[in-house]
């Protein structure tokens, strides 16, 4: 992994002292620098040239705005760790929206922030992590993803997954695990395992969320309510037995999601 440079924007110093001491003598990282707020930030941006950015996002101001899109559209684009007081929805998806790689709480221990750096510093995205565990989040990032996609003029790349595939990652999207996935497509949940890491693998994702969103980007993938389940069913007619018996044990995350949705619409 090639040296980091560090750019804190941290308005609490005892937060930046426990990281530097958790920083302190690793050898990834090149230099790090505090400031104590944005416009501190936009100011010593192009001088510093970070790796990786860790910016309070707590309570943004249009100076932190600017830092952000300053950031996200750098070349090449500077990583983000998003530092919120807690992590709800709203923090969670304001993070993504700003392009942050990840997201904390303020809460989180100096040790799990300056992994979180470094992972964020090797490409990762854990920030897929927190929206994979929301299903109310997800289902409406999936449902503006849809209608972007149904845009007029919208185009796609070819798809790179088989019809099998492309069916095990619609179950995905559907909020079902790989034994649930493998009872509704009557196969083994190693072979379920094993269709996922070829899709891992064919769209470059980095977990399962990764996958989805990635899916439902290019339209290689689309939710389908059937009969009156609400259960997401793939295009292959012959699981859809399955999935609707499957449905009727338990309803799916993404399910409950929906019915939250509407109940407070």
């Amino acid at each position: 992994m090639p040296t980091i440079t560090l750019l804190a924007v941290e308005p609490d110093e005892r937060s930046w002292r426990s990281i530097e001491a958790e920083l302190a003598g690793d050898p990834r990282i090149r230099a790090a620098y505090r400031v104590v707020d944005s416009e501190q930030a936009l100011l010593c941006l192009g001088s510093l040239r970070p790796t990786v950015a860790i910016v309070d996002l707590t309570v943004p101001s249009p100076s932190t705005l600017d830092l952000l899109q300053r950031l996200a559209g750098s070349q090449p684009p500077v990583g983000i760790v998003g530092i919120a007081e807690t992590l709800d929805d709203g923090q969670v998806g304001f993070a993504l929206g700003a392009g942050a790689a990840a997201c904390l709480p303020r809460s989180a221990p100096a040790r799990q922030a300056v992994s979180t750096v470094l992972e964020v510093a090797a490409g990762g995205l854990p920030i897929h992590r927190e929206i994979g565990i929301r299903p109310q989040l997800l289902t409406r990032l999936i449902g503006d993803f849809q209608r972007r996609l149904r845009a007029p003029g919208a185009a796609h790349a070819p798809c790179p997954l088989t019809a099998r595939e492309r069916t095990v990652l619609d179950l995905v999207a559907g909020g079902h695990a790989n034994k649930e996935i493998g009872f509704s497509l009557s196969i083994s949940e190693r072979t379920v395992k094993n269709h996922m890491t070829n899709i891992l693998s064919k769209l470059s994702a980095r977990d399962r969320a990764h996958a989805v969103r990635v899916g439902i980007e290019n339209a290689w993938i689309c939710q389908k309510p059937w009969a009156s389940s609400g259960v997401p069913v793939p295009e292959d007619a012959r699981v859809r037995d399955n999935v609707v018996s499957l449905a009727a044990q338990k309803p799916a995350p993404w399910q409950q999601a929906v019915a939250g949705l509407k109940a407070a619409a």
